[in-house]
């Protein structure tokens, strides 16, 4: 059972040892610090229990609770967290099914709302999290896929449905642009009448 002691950010600390099957090690000495929906999983599955600083023990459930309220209060506070604490539950669903899939993924490395994934030793995808319903601009998600592909990653887009299942959608860059001459009447996609 691994031990993690609760910060006021709601991230966790633990020990190493014993992390490596359940998320991606990073870093090197004796103690990692956790992303609070790494705190989540482990939860979760069972391998762990939560402390908080007055020596509290937390199941899932009483976590989340707090979690949640903390990121709330630090979005509105500082700004930070704003993206997490909008997204926890869709973040924690593409988490929770990545990792059953036996992925290895860190998330909010790059930026807030994604979850990037390692292959290899080396990082292989960045996955923007959305919600079904929540609109994103053209120029927002073209942006992110520039901006992805110039780090020579794979973007992949899942997207969390009202149900809590997870539609994955690999992205490219698609250039639009007007044609270069005036398209004859049978090239029109909506002919005018004469």
């Amino acid at each position: 059972m691994i031990e993690i002691r609760l910060l006021p950010t709601m991230e966790g600390k633990a020990k190493r040892e014993g992390l490596s099957s359940l998320i991606a090690v990073r870093g090197t000495g004796e103690e990692m610090v956790l992303h609070p929906l790494e705190v989540a999983y482990i939860l979760f599955m069972g391998e762990g229990k939560a402390i908080t600083e007055d020596g509290r023990e937390l199941d899932f459930n009483e976590y989340l609770g707090l979690v949640l309220k903390t990121l709330e209060e630090r979005c509105e506070r500082e700004g930070v967290g704003c993206v997490l604490s909008k997204l926890f539950w869709s973040m924690f669903t593409v988490y929770y099914d990545l990792r059953k899939r036996k992925r290895k993924v860190i998330p909010e490395v790059r930026r807030e709302g994604t979850l990037l994934e390692i292959r290899r030793n080396k990082w292989w995808a960045e996955y923007l999290v959305l919600e079904e319903g929540v609109e994103i601009t053209i120029d927002e998600l073209l942006s992110w896929v520039e901006d992805v592909r110039a780090n020579d990653l794979n973007s992949i887009v899942a997207i969390v449905d009202r149900n809590g299942s997870v539609t994955y959608y690999e992205t490219s860059k698609a250039t639009l642009r007007a044609p270069r001459s005036k398209p004859s009447e049978g090239d029109q996609l909506f002919p005018t009448s004469s």
